[in-house]
């Protein structure tokens, strides 16, 4: 049985492909696979790995969610079928909500890696946010 608070798989999954596709998933799962790597090279222990795939996952996805909202209204306009959030298949307040939260989460995460790679993370961060907040559109684009 179905209700309000228990939705069928069948609804569930499209609106998780579209979240994925939203967040530019192949590279956010890319930066985050290269950040397991290293983690494992540098023979971290179990809970700091962890705890640094978690922050460049949440940075990752803050950072793809972002660029999906704010290229929402071009991306409409010219009738992007392969965005999700264009086509509806997602609902802007959702993602919204999402990209909050894992940015959100981004910040803890990431200072709880230690004060200086916290920052030198939370700063990557902020140039993917700037690239998509406009830097990408002037002769700086190369500079995230």
């Amino acid at each position: 049985m179905t209700t309000e608070l228990s939705p069928h798989r069948s609804e569930v999954l499209p609106v998780v492909r579209g979240l994925a596709a939203a967040a530019h998933g192949g590279p956010a799962l890319a930066v985050t696979v290269l950040a397991l790597l290293l983690v494992l090279a540098q023979g971290l222990d179990p809970a700091r790995g962890v705890l640094v795939v978690a922050a460049v996952a949440t940075g990752q996805l803050s950072i793809g969610w972002s660029n999906d909202l704010i290229d929402l209204a071009r991306d409409r306009r010219a009738g992007r079928d392969d965005k999700p959030l264009a086509t509806g298949a997602v609902p802007a307040r959702l993602v919204r909500a999402c990209c909050a939260v894992a940015l959100l989460a981004c910040v803890p995460l990431s200072l709880a890696c230690g004060l200086l790679a916290g920052l030198v993370h939370l700063v990557c961060v902020a140039a993917g946010w700037a690239y998509n907040l406009g830097l990408k559109a002037t002769l700086l684009s190369w500079l995230p």
